[in-house]
């Protein structure tokens, strides 16, 4: 199962998430859950770096399906990376709800 999980820091921002674990619906490089996952949260990185100007932490490990993205929120920037993890937020949500033995999302304080 993959986990899913925003960050917000103590004023209720979004400063990052976390995602791990494999999936587990098909095989590897046929798991349409894992790709569909990998497509969102990677994509995510990317509008926060190139699109929002948001320079994200990250830590990964695709052996055990590992991802830490994290950023310091700039006041100017804050909603727009909060608009882009919203958007992977609603996609996942959608995700865990046709396959919720493969995908768990939450959220967590930090």
């Amino acid at each position: 199962m993959v986990t899913f999980s925003i960050r917000r820091d103590r004023n209720n921002r979004i400063n990052g998430f976390t995602c791990s674990g494999h999936a587990g619906y098909s095989e590897k490089g046929t798991d349409i859950v894992c790709a569909a996952i990998s497509a969102l949260t990677q994509s995510a990185v990317l509008a926060l770096d190139r699109l929002v100007g948001v320079k994200p932490i990250l830590k990964a490990d695709s052996k055990t399906g590992f991802m830490d993205c994290r950023w310091e929120n700039l006041s100017d920037k804050t909603n727009q990376a909060e608009l882009v993890v919203g958007m992977v937020l609603l996609g996942l949500s959608e995700i865990q709800k046709q396959y919720p033995d493969h995908l768990k999302v939450d959220e967590a304080e930090v």
